[in-house]
């Protein structure tokens, strides 16, 4: 029988955390305290969330160093637990992914996938950072940029297989590569443009869950200009991530 450990949402020192990692703005600082034989921890900036963590029965404080973590995390099916304040529940599932030559710890859950950066185990706390505006979390807006991308590469005469992330041609012409529907319709329905979304990073995690261990360096071009890619599958993957956004709101 597994431990379920609690990750509770706890008002953490962020200055002096802050000035140890030297954290930007863009991340968020976690902490995790061992009570109980349980880690239990979260960040202050998201407060109502509560995330769970199913550890071997072999898991106690003593135990509790980087290898440890990491040996657990690589040879066992680790799941949780995502609450949201009001009380909806998603899975989280913890994998370790090779992460720019390294092997670190993603959590990986429909609100996006998080990496943990910067971890630290000092004094049997686990301190670590995500970068939070990776995926942020889902909004109506995301299902509208999803849809006008829809509508914008409906007709496959108006798709094309040779996106260069150079934008102006797509717009000129009205034929689209995925990227480019995807950021001019981020453009229209949300008034900026950022690069990593909750739309456009849907639909990147659908790429990698339908295409595991691609290897795209830049995953919505080079899926686009794929030669195995037709535009169903570009229909398609829209479609999954809409689906996904919806079941997220």
């Amino acid at each position: 029988m597994k431990n379920v450990i609690y990750f509770f949402i706890l008002l953490i020192n962020f200055q002096q955390l802050l000035s140890q990692t030297n954290l930007p703005d863009n991340y968020l600082p976690f902490s995790l305290k061992i009570l109980d034989n349980q880690l239990e921890g979260g960040c202050e900036f998201l407060q109502g969330f509560r995330f769970t963590l199913d550890f071997p029965n072999k898991f106690s404080k003593d135990s509790l160093n980087m290898t440890f973590l990491m040996t657990t995390i690589k040879n066992h099916n680790i799941f949780g637990t995502l609450t949201y304040p009001n009380g909806k529940t998603t899975q989280i599932r913890y994998e370790i992914v090779n992460h720019t030559n390294r092997e670190d710890i993603y959590m990986k859950t429909t609100l996006g996938y998080f990496l943990w950066e910067m971890v630290q185990i000092k004094d049997q706390n686990i301190y670590f950072a995500i970068y939070w505006w990776y995926c942020p979390p889902a909004r109506q807006v995301d299902i509208e940029t999803l849809e006008l991308t829809e509508q914008l590469l409906a007709d496959s005469i108006n798709w094309h297989k040779n996106d260069d992330r150079k934008c102006e041609d797509d717009i000129k012409d009205n034929k689209w590569s995925l990227f480019c529907a995807l950021k001019y319709a981020s453009i229209e329905k949300m008034g900026e443009y950022n690069h990593h979304n909750t739309a456009m990073q849907t639909v990147r995690f659908v790429i990698d869950d339908l295409i595991p261990n691609h290897g795209f360096e830049h995953t919505l071009m080079d899926y686009n200009n794929a030669l195995s890619t037709t535009h169903q599958d570009i229909l398609k993957v829209l479609r999954i991530a809409k689906q996904r956004i919806k079941k997220e709101l």
